[in-house]
């Protein structure tokens, strides 16, 4: 982290302090004249990697609340710069706070209040020495801005109070409403006389608040305005004697040493007064809200993008470094398992090796009984029943009470080959399809050929016949997987040869016989 630098701007110097942990300590004092701007350059150029605070306690600080449309994005940024360039010649160092939003005649508007310091000649110098060499400025800040978040930081979050302070530069007069400054004022004091000082403060309270309700920033039929007084511890006594309560003010006096040891901060020079507690609390609870404009914090924006950088690299990197860590333990579970089997698979190799001892000996050894069985299992698998084929024949015949069967012919083998050997000149048949030749080639199948006879009336009738023997080669053909390859009728019906037969006496008595031939792809 780097260190915290912060440069107390007054009218009549500038005080250079480095915090470290809730201490302060003096760095260097430069006046202003161009011998304390150029001992201020060599100052900043000699602290390379600090970050700079600049807190302004000037006179010349303007205050002014106005009431703007409800906008918002780029439309408000263009307001708010409008109405800070009409009001102000110079807006170099110029803000403007949001007070939040009302309504007004069904319109809503939203409360702005501009701030700037009206002589930024004043601040050029010492703003360029720190910009020539490359400091990174976090902010020009005001002790107005640094007092609301001083009273947030005591519990005073809401409702309006008045905070008095004496600092180095003069008698400080913040008036803070809702956790956010209205109004402030510095004026001068007599340093010598401390009893003088406290009744100032009182005195100066009053006036303060007679001013704002002028003003109208204070409404006239309000309570009394609570008053935070920080006091030295040493001259409590006389605050306490000085600041009594009226239906105006209400005052709080508060040990200055308890107040900033209540915030962590630690030690400070001796002739510090409270301005050593508004520099601690900007250093330590340092907010968004400021006066420089980002070409004098170019080189913060850049450390901050870096550190950014740094910040997501290490993140990466841990999230790697993690994922590997639990890969690598990933890896040594299994590593572990894997040898844990490894012992296991030996034990039981032992044991098995060992029972292996008590068995009887065998004529035959160990790996020819392991080849039997594979040659086994292959006959297995090449092997089939025709128990499907034959429930499918019965199932087919029993749908035809005339056709009786007298013998199934069953073999295993390829489709081509059964086929084949069915072959015979003397009856026609039909041809196998190509699908059913390719299938054959492919798969193993089961060829069965069908003989038997039909019980009709007359033998004689041919179309009766022909009609019982295409039903059920039919009434197969529908089976899955099932191709009738041949056909044998009672009698040739070949258009090659004329019709031949008795039909007399002696044909009407011959029980017409027929065949069939069947081929079934194996699995199906």
């Amino acid at each position: 982290m780097p260190s915290k630098r912060l440069c107390y701007f007054t009218s009549q110097r500038v005080t250079a302090y480095l915090w470290e942990k809730g201490e302060l300590h003096k760095e260097g004092v430069f006046d202003m004249n161009e011998r304390g701007v150029a001992e201020f350059s060599t100052y900043a150029a000699g602290a390379p990697g600090s970050l700079f605070y600049v807190l302004a306690d000037v006179v010349e600080e303007d205050f002014f609340q106005e009431n703007v449309p409800y906008v918002r994005g780029a439309d408000r940024r263009s307001l708010l710069a409008r109405k800070l360039a009409q009001r102000y010649r110079d807006t170099s160092l110029a803000l403007s706070l949001s007070l939040g939003s009302e309504t007004h005649a069904g319109r809503r508007e939203e409360r702005i209040l501009y701030m700037s310091f009206t002589n930024t000649h004043q601040f050029q110098p010492w703003l360029e020495a720190l910009r020539s060499n490359d400091a990174r400025v976090v902010g020009v800040f005001s002790v107005a801005l640094v007092a609301a978040q001083t009273g947030k930081r005591l519990g005073f979050k809401g409702g309006r109070y008045l905070m008095v302070s004496r600092q180095q530069a003069g008698l400080r007069q913040s008036y803070i409403e809702n956790g956010r400054i209205r109004f402030s004022r510095l004026g001068r004091v007599d340093f010598s006389d401390p009893r003088a000082i406290a009744q100032d403060c009182a005195a100066e309270s009053l006036r303060i608040q007679q001013y704002l309700v002028n003003t109208r920033i204070l409404p006239r039929e309000a309570p009394a305005l609570d008053v935070l007084m920080l006091a030295p511890s040493e001259h409590i006594a006389l605050y306490d004697a000085a600041c009594v309560n009226s239906a105006r003010l209400q005052f709080h006096v508060h040990d200055l040493d308890k107040v900033a040891s209540s915030l962590g901060f630690k030690s400070a020079p001796a002739e510090t007064l409270a301005e050593g507690l508004f520099l601690h609390v900007l250093a330590a609870y340092s907010s968004g809200e400021q006066y420089a404009d980002d070409r004098l914090r170019r080189f913060y924006h850049l450390w901050r993008a870096r550190v950014a950088l740094l910040a997501t690299g290490a993140a990466a990197f841990g999230f790697c470094f993690l994922f590997s860590a639990v890969r690598l333990l990933d890896i040594h579970q299994v590593n572990e398992q894997a040898q844990n089997d490894r012992t296991q698979e030996a034990r039981a190799s032992e044991e098995y090796a060992r029972l292996q001892t008590r068995f009887p000996k065998t004529p035959i050894s160990s790996e020819n009984l392991k080849a039997i069985v594979k040659n086994y299992r292959a006959l297995l698998r090449q092997s089939a029943s025709p128990g499907r084929m034959f429930v499918e024949i019965s199932e087919a015949v029993t749908a035809l009470p005339q056709i009786e069967i007298d013998k199934i012919d069953w073999e295993f083998g390829t489709g081509a080959k059964s086929a084949a050997g069915r072959e015979t000149p003397k009856a026609p048949f039909a041809q196998p399809t190509a699908q059913a030749l390719a299938a054959g080639a492919e798969f193993q199948t089961q060829t069965a050929e069908i003989s038997g006879k039909l019980v009709v009336q007359q033998a004689s009738d041919f179309r009766a016949v022909t009609a019982l023997v295409n039903q059920f080669s039919e009434a197969l053909r529908r089976r899955p997987g099932t191709e009738v390859t041949r056909m044998q009728l009672p009698f040739d019906i070949n258009a090659e040869k004329s019709l031949a037969g008795d039909i007399g006496a002696a044909r009407r008595e011959e029980v017409p016989q027929f065949s069939v031939v069947v081929v079934k792809r194996r699995g199906t």
